[in-house]
Protein backbone atom coordinates (compact mmCIF):
# COMPACT_ATOMS: atom_id res chain seq x y z
CA UNK A 1 0.00 0.00 0.00
CA UNK A 2 1.18 3.50 -0.89
CA UNK A 3 2.12 5.86 1.96
CA UNK A 4 1.02 9.52 1.90
CA UNK A 5 3.14 11.88 4.19
CA UNK A 6 1.56 14.57 5.56
CA UNK A 7 3.48 17.05 7.75
CA UNK A 8 0.96 18.28 10.77
CA UNK A 9 2.36 20.88 13.01
CA UNK A 10 0.87 22.02 17.03
CA UNK A 11 1.95 23.69 19.76
CA UNK A 12 4.01 21.16 22.77
CA UNK A 13 1.07 21.92 24.94
CA UNK A 14 -1.10 19.21 26.56
CA UNK A 15 -4.05 19.85 24.22
CA UNK A 16 -2.45 17.70 21.61
CA UNK A 17 -2.28 14.96 23.82
CA UNK A 18 -4.35 12.82 20.92
CA UNK A 19 -1.74 13.24 18.49
CA UNK A 20 1.24 12.32 20.62
CA UNK A 21 -1.09 8.93 22.04
CA UNK A 22 -2.33 8.00 18.25
CA UNK A 23 1.90 8.42 16.81
CA UNK A 24 2.84 6.35 19.85
CA UNK A 25 0.47 3.71 18.61
CA UNK A 26 1.35 4.36 15.26
CA UNK A 27 -2.20 4.63 14.20
CA UNK A 28 -1.60 6.69 10.95
CA UNK A 29 1.13 4.12 9.75
CA UNK A 30 -1.31 1.48 10.18
CA UNK A 31 -4.35 3.59 7.61
CA UNK A 32 -0.99 4.27 5.36
CA UNK A 33 -0.39 7.59 5.94
CA UNK A 34 3.26 8.47 7.04
CA UNK A 35 2.53 11.38 9.78
CA UNK A 36 5.37 13.51 10.25
CA UNK A 37 4.48 16.10 13.96
CA UNK A 38 6.48 19.15 13.77
CA UNK A 39 6.64 21.17 17.00
CA UNK A 40 5.84 25.19 16.94
CA UNK A 41 7.29 26.70 19.74
CA UNK A 42 6.04 30.01 18.53
CA UNK A 43 2.56 29.29 18.46
CA UNK A 44 -0.33 30.14 15.44
CA UNK A 45 1.91 32.50 14.01
CA UNK A 46 4.55 30.25 13.08
CA UNK A 47 2.49 27.41 11.99
CA UNK A 48 1.39 30.19 10.04
CA UNK A 49 4.33 30.59 8.50
CA UNK A 50 5.20 27.17 7.91
CA UNK A 51 2.14 26.65 5.88
CA UNK A 52 2.91 29.97 3.98
CA UNK A 53 6.25 28.58 3.16
CA UNK A 54 5.45 25.19 2.61
CA UNK A 55 7.32 23.58 5.17
CA UNK A 56 4.26 21.75 6.77
CA UNK A 57 0.95 20.78 5.07
CA UNK A 58 -1.90 20.91 8.32
CA UNK A 59 -1.59 22.95 11.80
CA UNK A 60 -3.49 22.72 14.97
CA UNK A 61 -4.00 26.00 15.43
CA UNK A 62 -5.82 28.68 17.42
CA UNK A 63 -9.17 29.22 15.80
CA UNK A 64 -8.88 33.66 15.54
CA UNK A 65 -5.56 33.37 14.22
CA UNK A 66 -6.26 30.90 11.83
CA UNK A 67 -8.67 33.04 10.19
CA UNK A 68 -6.68 35.88 10.89
CA UNK A 69 -3.99 34.37 8.36
CA UNK A 70 -6.20 32.93 6.09
CA UNK A 71 -7.55 37.12 5.56
CA UNK A 72 -4.45 38.10 4.87
CA UNK A 73 -3.65 35.49 1.87
CA UNK A 74 -2.59 32.87 3.60
CA UNK A 75 -3.35 29.64 0.84
CA UNK A 76 -5.30 27.28 3.34
CA UNK A 77 -8.49 26.58 5.14
CA UNK A 78 -10.01 25.68 8.46
CA UNK A 79 -11.92 22.12 7.89
CA UNK A 80 -12.61 21.20 11.45
CA UNK A 81 -12.62 22.94 15.08
CA UNK A 82 -9.58 20.60 17.01
CA UNK A 83 -10.83 22.17 20.46
CA UNK A 84 -14.68 22.95 21.10
CA UNK A 85 -13.89 24.41 24.46
CA UNK A 86 -12.73 28.27 25.26
CA UNK A 87 -9.09 28.88 25.54
CA UNK A 88 -8.35 30.30 28.84
CA UNK A 89 -5.37 32.64 28.77
CA UNK A 90 -3.51 33.82 31.32
CA UNK A 91 -2.52 37.59 31.70
CA UNK A 92 1.30 37.91 33.14
CA UNK A 93 3.52 40.77 34.09
CA UNK A 94 7.10 39.97 34.62
CA UNK A 95 7.54 38.64 38.36
CA UNK A 96 9.44 41.79 39.45
CA UNK A 97 6.42 44.75 38.39
CA UNK A 98 5.50 46.66 40.80
CA UNK A 99 2.69 47.96 39.09
CA UNK A 100 -0.98 47.66 39.58
CA UNK A 101 -2.81 45.63 37.19
CA UNK A 102 -4.85 48.75 36.20
CA UNK A 103 -1.11 50.73 35.75
CA UNK A 104 -0.45 48.12 33.47
CA UNK A 105 -3.44 48.29 31.91
CA UNK A 106 -2.97 51.63 31.04
CA UNK A 107 0.64 51.34 29.89
CA UNK A 108 -1.00 49.21 27.12
CA UNK A 109 2.08 47.73 26.14
CA UNK A 110 2.00 43.76 25.17
CA UNK A 111 5.17 41.39 24.39
CA UNK A 112 3.63 39.25 21.82
CA UNK A 113 5.23 35.92 20.10
CA UNK A 114 4.74 37.65 16.71
CA UNK A 115 2.18 39.35 15.04
CA UNK A 116 -1.26 37.66 13.96
CA UNK A 117 -0.44 35.12 16.69
CA UNK A 118 -2.98 34.39 19.34
CA UNK A 119 -0.96 36.48 22.19
CA UNK A 120 -1.39 39.32 19.80
CA UNK A 121 -5.10 39.01 18.61
CA UNK A 122 -5.89 38.44 22.65
CA UNK A 123 -4.54 41.06 23.40
CA UNK A 124 -7.04 43.34 21.46
CA UNK A 125 -9.41 41.34 22.94
CA UNK A 126 -8.28 42.09 26.24
CA UNK A 127 -8.23 45.83 25.73
CA UNK A 128 -11.78 46.09 24.04
CA UNK A 129 -13.12 44.34 27.46
CA UNK A 130 -11.69 47.09 28.87
CA UNK A 131 -13.18 49.66 26.34
CA UNK A 132 -9.16 50.66 25.27
CA UNK A 133 -8.85 51.90 21.61
CA UNK A 134 -7.05 49.47 19.73
CA UNK A 135 -5.09 51.84 18.04
CA UNK A 136 -3.38 53.06 22.26
CA UNK A 137 -1.45 49.05 22.00
CA UNK A 138 2.48 48.88 21.78
CA UNK A 139 3.69 45.38 21.04
CA UNK A 140 6.97 43.80 21.48
CA UNK A 141 7.33 40.65 19.50
CA UNK A 142 9.54 37.86 21.97
CA UNK A 143 9.00 34.76 19.50
CA UNK A 144 7.78 32.21 21.97
CA UNK A 145 7.21 31.37 25.77
CA UNK A 146 11.12 31.23 26.47
CA UNK A 147 11.18 34.45 25.01
CA UNK A 148 8.96 35.91 26.91
CA UNK A 149 10.97 35.05 30.38
CA UNK A 150 14.25 36.69 29.20
CA UNK A 151 12.42 39.98 28.12
CA UNK A 152 9.69 39.96 31.15
CA UNK A 153 12.75 39.95 33.33
CA UNK A 154 14.24 43.08 31.93
CA UNK A 155 11.22 44.88 30.90
CA UNK A 156 8.80 43.44 33.35
CA UNK A 157 6.38 46.35 33.09
CA UNK A 158 4.17 44.72 30.26
CA UNK A 159 1.23 42.45 29.52
CA UNK A 160 2.11 38.96 28.11
CA UNK A 161 -0.87 36.50 27.04
CA UNK A 162 -0.36 32.80 27.32
CA UNK A 163 -2.48 29.81 28.00
CA UNK A 164 -2.90 29.49 31.44
CA UNK A 165 -1.55 25.99 32.52
CA UNK A 166 1.09 26.23 30.54
CA UNK A 167 2.75 29.36 32.33
CA UNK A 168 2.09 27.69 35.78
CA UNK A 169 5.67 26.63 35.86
CA UNK A 170 6.75 30.36 34.93
CA UNK A 171 4.86 31.54 38.09
CA UNK A 172 6.38 28.65 39.88
CA UNK A 173 9.81 29.79 39.09
CA UNK A 174 8.88 33.44 39.87
CA UNK A 175 9.71 34.44 36.03
CA UNK A 176 6.07 35.82 35.81
CA UNK A 177 3.53 36.89 38.14
CA UNK A 178 -0.36 36.58 36.60
CA UNK A 179 -2.75 39.29 36.92
CA UNK A 180 -5.42 38.32 35.12
CA UNK A 181 -7.25 36.19 32.95
CA UNK A 182 -9.27 36.31 29.81
CA UNK A 183 -10.71 33.38 27.98
CA UNK A 184 -11.68 32.47 24.37
CA UNK A 185 -15.50 33.41 23.64
CA UNK A 186 -15.14 30.49 21.10
CA UNK A 187 -13.83 27.15 20.37
CA UNK A 188 -9.74 27.20 21.42
CA UNK A 189 -8.15 25.12 18.13
CA UNK A 190 -8.81 24.67 14.37
CA UNK A 191 -7.64 22.26 11.88
CA UNK A 192 -6.06 24.26 9.54
CA UNK A 193 -4.84 22.66 5.77
CA UNK A 194 -3.37 23.78 3.11
CA UNK A 195 -5.33 23.84 -0.16
CA UNK A 196 -3.02 21.88 -1.67
CA UNK A 197 -3.82 18.89 0.76
CA UNK A 198 -7.17 19.39 0.39
CA UNK A 199 -6.96 19.55 -2.87
CA UNK A 200 -4.76 16.29 -3.22
CA UNK A 201 -5.44 14.61 -0.41
CA UNK A 202 -8.31 15.01 1.30
CA UNK A 203 -9.31 11.35 1.89
CA UNK A 204 -5.85 11.13 3.82
CA UNK A 205 -6.96 14.04 5.71
CA UNK A 206 -9.99 12.93 6.66
CA UNK A 207 -8.31 9.64 8.12
CA UNK A 208 -6.42 11.40 10.27
CA UNK A 209 -8.75 13.26 12.46
CA UNK A 210 -11.19 10.14 12.65
CA UNK A 211 -8.12 8.79 13.94
CA UNK A 212 -7.53 11.76 16.17
CA UNK A 213 -10.66 12.05 17.12
CA UNK A 214 -11.51 8.46 18.34
CA UNK A 215 -8.35 8.32 20.46
CA UNK A 216 -9.62 11.83 22.08
CA UNK A 217 -13.08 9.98 23.11
CA UNK A 218 -10.95 7.57 24.44
CA UNK A 219 -8.81 10.12 26.41
CA UNK A 220 -12.36 11.56 27.78
CA UNK A 221 -13.77 8.26 28.85
CA UNK A 222 -11.32 7.33 30.93
CA UNK A 223 -10.42 10.88 33.04
CA UNK A 224 -8.55 9.37 35.89
CA UNK A 225 -5.65 7.82 33.63
CA UNK A 226 -5.97 10.99 31.44
CA UNK A 227 -5.50 13.12 34.28
CA UNK A 228 -2.62 11.09 35.25
CA UNK A 229 -0.78 11.10 31.85
CA UNK A 230 -1.33 14.88 31.20
CA UNK A 231 0.79 15.15 34.63
CA UNK A 232 3.41 13.18 33.91
CA UNK A 233 3.66 14.17 29.58
CA UNK A 234 3.35 17.83 30.84
CA UNK A 235 4.84 17.91 33.73
CA UNK A 236 1.87 19.62 35.12
CA UNK A 237 1.12 19.17 38.72
CA UNK A 238 -1.75 16.41 39.25
CA UNK A 239 -4.19 19.43 40.50
CA UNK A 240 -3.42 21.55 37.79
CA UNK A 241 -4.24 18.97 35.31
CA UNK A 242 -7.43 18.06 36.89
CA UNK A 243 -8.26 21.54 36.68
CA UNK A 244 -7.66 21.92 32.84
CA UNK A 245 -9.07 18.76 31.99
CA UNK A 246 -12.27 19.64 33.77
CA UNK A 247 -12.50 22.42 30.99
CA UNK A 248 -11.93 20.75 28.38
CA UNK A 249 -13.96 19.36 25.23
CA UNK A 250 -12.16 17.85 22.50
CA UNK A 251 -14.00 17.91 19.32
CA UNK A 252 -15.15 14.52 17.61
CA UNK A 253 -16.31 15.71 14.21
CA UNK A 254 -15.56 17.44 11.43
CA UNK A 255 -18.52 19.06 10.87
CA UNK A 256 -18.36 23.02 12.67
CA UNK A 257 -20.04 25.34 14.30
CA UNK A 258 -20.79 27.74 11.31
CA UNK A 259 -21.93 30.34 13.76
CA UNK A 260 -19.44 29.84 16.20
CA UNK A 261 -16.62 30.73 13.00
CA UNK A 262 -18.50 33.07 11.44
CA UNK A 263 -18.95 35.00 15.23
CA UNK A 264 -15.10 35.03 15.49
CA UNK A 265 -14.63 36.72 11.77
CA UNK A 266 -16.85 39.39 13.35
CA UNK A 267 -15.01 39.82 16.01
CA UNK A 268 -11.79 40.28 14.05
CA UNK A 269 -13.91 42.86 12.03
CA UNK A 270 -15.23 44.97 14.92
CA UNK A 271 -11.36 44.74 16.49
CA UNK A 272 -10.03 46.01 12.79
CA UNK A 273 -7.78 43.02 13.03
CA UNK A 274 -8.91 42.08 9.46
CA UNK A 275 -8.79 44.45 6.35
CA UNK A 276 -11.90 43.39 5.18
CA UNK A 277 -14.66 41.08 6.82
CA UNK A 278 -13.96 37.69 6.02
CA UNK A 279 -17.22 35.26 5.81
CA UNK A 280 -17.10 31.38 5.82
CA UNK A 281 -16.80 30.85 2.14
CA UNK A 282 -13.02 32.75 2.33
CA UNK A 283 -11.84 30.55 5.09
CA UNK A 284 -13.93 27.45 5.86
CA UNK A 285 -13.38 24.08 3.77
CA UNK A 286 -16.03 21.46 5.06
CA UNK A 287 -15.25 17.66 5.04
CA UNK A 288 -17.84 15.19 4.73
CA UNK A 289 -18.25 12.88 7.58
Amino acid sequence: MKSTTIRCTGVPEHFNLPWKQALKKDLFAKEGIHLIWETAYGGTGAMCNALRDGETDMAIALTEGAISNIQKGLDAKICSFFVDSPLLWGVHAGATSNLTLRELQNKAQFAISRFTSGSHLMAFMYMKNLGVNSGDLKFNTIQHLKGAIEDLSVNPNQLFLWEKFTTKPCLTARQFKRVDEIATPWPAFSIIASNDLLENHEKALKTVLKIVQEEAKKLSADPKNTIELIAKEYHLPLADSKEWFSTLKWSTSTQADLSALDFVAIILDELGLTEKRAFLKDFYHPLQE
